[in-house]
């Protein structure tokens, strides 16, 4: 009932309060926990967010007082994320762009990357990127974007964050004059579409479009997203949206020289605007209405627009006067009071020394039963710390034991890796080096002896001495693969992201791709980190060719602020984790964990059947 409350509170809210009420009713005496009385002011405000702001933020607040005093409990945790985001939301609204980014990094952010809710970490780092693109640090909004997309790629249920990431991207492209790159996340965006036909988003998308293809030239193009874009926002009745959107047809329209479409078209953005209480809106509103009018030589029309012009910049000019004059009065009732507070102590200190006369010997009393209080609490705290240490120091016995095991067990595990890579690489080079050289120089020798029979006279023995110098140059290629599957050398010598791209390539065929990313990574790791990461990809790879059906896996690997983060996807045919952990695959996992753990790494497999699969680790450089 509660999310059916935030679905209707962008259409009825007069139906959004009501199943607010219905979910009150529903939990009884329950709906006076404080985590209840928390979701309660939340949904709440996120009715009135559009109508009232200043209300909103008083009930996202006092959601906040609710959710708070219960620590880390998860869903009061990821209820505050939310609450913050839409508060910081109102503040930047309200012009407060750098107090709505402070609340972003200070809140929200560090808030979802506590509980790894990987779905709102991704929204709100796209809302830091839409508060950098608003400051025109479009380079910094495309890293963030980027983040965004890692952490939403490949979860289920976040099409509506997807949705606005590509959008709001595609305008940041925009900005940059990359059209190329915003025709490929429009085109993202509309996938998406598809899986939230009911997105409240949905007009800012077309809206999007139509900026797409006005910069293109394609003005009625343009027109055509702009009205699908204007029919969503009427049936909303978002009085934000619709002279947003209007205003946006008025400015294609006069800039094709249609100015009797343009000034019908601007003068139904008139009645939105002066509904609301912006003077500056109005100001430029009535300044384009006059300039029109002028433009089509109706010059008596624009005297009178200029003339509303030039009195609500009379207004806008004296409004920013009495602010003043109302901070002046401020500071003079604020120095009225503090005169008062200053006599009033002056009558309190007067009284004071008269009541200490006669409290001096309640005073000599007083500590006389102080020092025995803390004679007596000095033993007992002697008493209980004791008793502390000794617990304290039979749990660090237990904690140090479990470590010493664990660590032994690491120990274990790395000597039977560096072993086993150890006997690979010396195998690797033997094959190549050794076999590979003898087989190398027996093709030498048999194709020299081939050379000298003269081809026109070619017998059958000649023929079959042909095709065995064919198997040879077979067996070597395929002994050099096998070499280079064991200890590759573009590991060792190119760097990581050389060898994982050359691993990519090798492991496409006919009917399925590997798409490789990479950003970020350094030349300097140390061998046995290579050769895990390595180790790691290849097996996830291994896993998914031979038993996902994949026809795409996607693959990425960046390293950020002393983490490398580790992404490997398919759009296969996903499998259930509980039943893989008891088949032959879960093998595979076992080891992938282990080399993951090895590495101070953290791994967070996705997957269900029919659904694909996604594996992301995180590896902390700084332990």
């Amino acid at each position: 009932m509660l999310e059916l409350s935030f679905f209707w509170g962008d259409y009825d809210t007069v139906k959004a309060l009501r199943y607010v009420d219905d979910a009150k009713k529903v939990l009884g005496v329950r709906a006076q926990e404080p985590f209840y009385r928390g979701l309660f002011a939340f949904y709440r405000a996120a009715v009135h967010f559009e109508l009232n702001s200043a209300l909103a933020k008083t009930l996202y607040m006092d959601a906040e007082g609710h959710l708070r005093p219960l620590g880390d409990n998860p869903q009061a945790l990821r209820y505050r994320a939310r609450l913050w985001g839409s508060y910081g939301a109102l503040l930047q609204r309200d012009g407060d762009a750098a107090g709505y980014a402070a609340v972003l990094l200070e809140k929200v952010i560090p808030i979802a990357k506590a509980i790894q809710d990987s779905v709102l970490w991704g929204n709100n780092l796209q809302n830091m990127a839409m508060t950098m693109m608003n400051l025109q640090h479009y380079e910094k909004a495309d890293s963030y974007y980027e983040e965004a997309l890692l952490l939403l790629r490949g979860k289920a249920n976040s099409g509506e964050q997807k949705l606005t990431l590509y959008v709001n991207a595609a305008k940041n492209s925009m900005f940059q004059q990359d059209m190329e790159a915003a025709r490929k996340l429009l085109d993202s965006a509309e996938r998406v579409v598809k899986q939230v036909p009911l997105s409240s988003y949905l007009p800012l998308y077309y809206t999007v479009e139509a900026n797409f293809w006005e910069r293109n030239g394609q003005l009625e193009k343009a027109l055509h997203y702009l009205d699908r874009g204007l029919e969503l926002a009427n049936e909303m009745q978002s009085d934000d949206l619709v002279p947003t959107i209007l205003y946006g047809k008025y400015e294609i329209y006069q800039r094709a020289n249609r100015l009797e479409e343009a000034k019908r078209t601007l003068l139904a953005v008139l009645p939105y605007v002066e509904r609301k209480a912006l003077l500056r809106n109005k100001q430029t509103l009535y300044y384009n209405v006059a300039h029109l009018y002028g433009q089509m030589g109706k010059y008596k029309e624009a005297t009178s627009w200029f003339e509303k012009f030039k009195l609500i910049s009379d207004t806008v000019f004296a409004h920013a006067g009495e602010q003043k004059i109302l901070a002046l009065e401020q500071k003079f009732h604020a120095k009225e009071r503090e005169n008062e507070l200053l006599l009033a102590r002056s009558k309190n200190q007067a009284q004071e020394l008269s009541l200490r006369k006669t409290q001096g010997w309640l005073l000599v009393a007083g500590l006389a039963v102080l020092v025995l209080s803390m004679v007596f609490f000095l033993w007992y705290s002697a008493l209980r710390n004791r008793r502390r240490w000794i617990l304290q120091k039979k749990l660090l016995l237990e904690q140090e034991l479990k470590n010493v095991q664990q660590r032994e067990k690491i120990n274990v595990f790395n000597a039977m890796v560096q072993g086993q890579e150890k006997e690979r690489s010396r195998i690797a080079r033997d094959l190549h080096d050794g076999l590979g050289g003898m087989l190398a120089s027996v093709k030498h020798k048999l194709s020299a002896v081939a050379e000298g029979q003269h081809r026109s006279n070619l017998n059958e023995t000649d023929m079959e001495l042909y095709n065995i110098i064919k198997q040879l140059d077979q067996s070597v290629d395929e002994l050099r693969r096998v070499a280079r599957n064991m200890m590759p050398e573009s590991l060792l010598y190119m760097g990581l992201e050389a060898a994982l791209r050359d691993l990519c390539a090798a492991m496409e065929h006919r009917g399925l791709r590997v798409e490789f990313q990479a950003r970020g990574l350094r030349d300097d790791y140390g061998q046995a980190f290579l050769i895990s990461v390595y180790r790691i990809v290849q097996e996830l790879l291994t896993n998914a060719v031979k038993h996902s059906g994949a026809q795409k896996i996607w693959v990425q690997c960046f390293e950020n602020d002393g983490h490398v983060y580790l992404s490997v996807e398919d759009d296969g045919k996903g499998f259930s984790f509980v039943e893989a952990k008891r088949s032959s695959i879960g093998i595979g996992l076992s080891n992938i964990q282990n080399r993951v753990e090895l590495l101070n790494g953290k791994m967070e497999v996705d997957s269900a059947p029919d659904k694909g699969a996604s594996f992301h680790i995180d590896f902390d450089l700084n332990e």
